[in-house]
């Protein structure tokens, strides 16, 4: 039989989970702290000559570098210098950056007349520096489906399917095959969700010419953030799968031997808040570091002006005497028989 002060210990965490208040079991030694304590949701982040530069959804590309993954990081200014014309106001989501050709690419993101309050197209700015500035490319978007009432896109989502939302495209994620040939992964927006992909010309700025999309994942639920890869037991695919503002955010992965078809992939947790204490572990990134090390970058739920993870249900982003914020996280990430495994975590107390 359990003491009296263990069962009072036990009401005090089961009270603090119902009610969203970070518990004392998180002060655990074995809780991961962030690299990046402050609001830096999806983050992406590259390497570079003087070390690494992180870059994150908000208004016009907030972005941060450090010498090392587990920091200290410093945070900067914007980088877009403008929206493009097509684009109305509004934050930029989900970005990702690439050099290319010598030239720094980021791919946005960014709101658009006609798709409601969150409704986004993608375009790709350029750039000499990976800190920026930023310049958008072109006088159209680089993705964008064809209802919308912009310039038509180099790729218009043709045809339309009448089994998607009309709530337009996110998430934009580069990669280069083994053959040099560069794509552009993104998912279109709420559910039924889709991870499709298209063909870039090789300066990596525009739809490679007569390039058609296609869709590689379909779920009844969300499924966001994708982040291609290429192993020798084939190409692996991490996600972001689930709500968001919630705990029960988290990362997937599949393996698949073709990068066009995905139709036999099943879908594995890589992070959720039940393999490890963080809140809703997402919007993942992959950097390889020196002498093959593999650096994963996921932002998690952190509350109260503290650096540990929020505890409990509901949306965090509706809670604001929690003060809950998606602080950015490092950690090592090991491929154990060709399956991605994170070993360690880059800042623990």
């Amino acid at each position: 039989m359990p003491t009296r002060g263990a069962v009072r210990l036990l009401v005090l965490l089961l009270t603090a989970s119902l009610l969203g208040i970070a518990s004392p079991a998180l002060a655990d030694d074995s809780v991961p702290r962030p690299v990046l304590d402050v609001d830096f949701p999806d983050p992406a982040v590259v390497a570079t000559g003087s070390g690494l530069v992180a870059y994150s959804t908000g208004d016009r590309v907030p972005h941060a570098w450090s010498r090392s993954a587990d920091g200290p990081w410093r945070r900067g200014a914007a980088l877009l210098t403008h929206q493009p014309s097509w684009s109305r106001d509004g934050g930029i989501w989900a970005v990702d950056v690439e050099r290319v050709q010598g030239t720094w690419l980021l791919y946005y993101a960014t709101p658009v007349p006609s798709l409601g309050p969150t409704g986004r197209c993608i375009g790709v700015a350029r750039s000499d520096s990976a800190r920026g500035p930023f310049r958008p490319v072109g006088r159209r978007p680089l993705v964008c489906p064809s209802y919308t009432r912009v310039p038509t896109a180099q790729d218009p989502l043709l045809p339309r399917d009448p089994t998607l939302p009309r709530a337009g495209v996110i998430d934009p994620s580069f990669f280069r095959d083994a053959d040099g040939a560069p794509y552009l992964l993104y998912k279109t927006d709420r559910i039924p969700s889709t991870i499709r992909i298209v063909p870039l010309a090789r300066t990596g700025q525009s739809v490679a010419p007569g390039a058609t999309s296609l869709e590689l994942v379909r779920s009844a639920g969300v499924i966001e953030n994708p982040v291609v890869v290429q192993r020798p037991e084939g190409y692996v695919m991490l996600a972001s799968e689930g709500d968001w503002t919630r705990c029960g955010y988290a990362t997937t992965w599949r393996i698949s031997a073709s990068l066009l078809d995905w139709s036999t992939a099943v879908p594995t947790t890589l992070l959720d808040s039940v393999t490890t204490p963080l809140c809703g572990p997402g919007g993942a990134d992959l950097v390889e570091g020196s002498g093959g090390r593999t650096l994963i970058f996921v932002h998690g739920w952190t509350c109260r002006g503290t650096d540990l993870p929020c505890v409990g249900r509901g949306k965090w982003d509706h809670k604001p005497r929690q003060r809950g914020v998606r602080a950015m996280y490092a950690a090592e990430l090991g491929w154990v028989g060709g399956v991605p495994e994170v070993t360690s975590w880059l800042r623990t107390p």
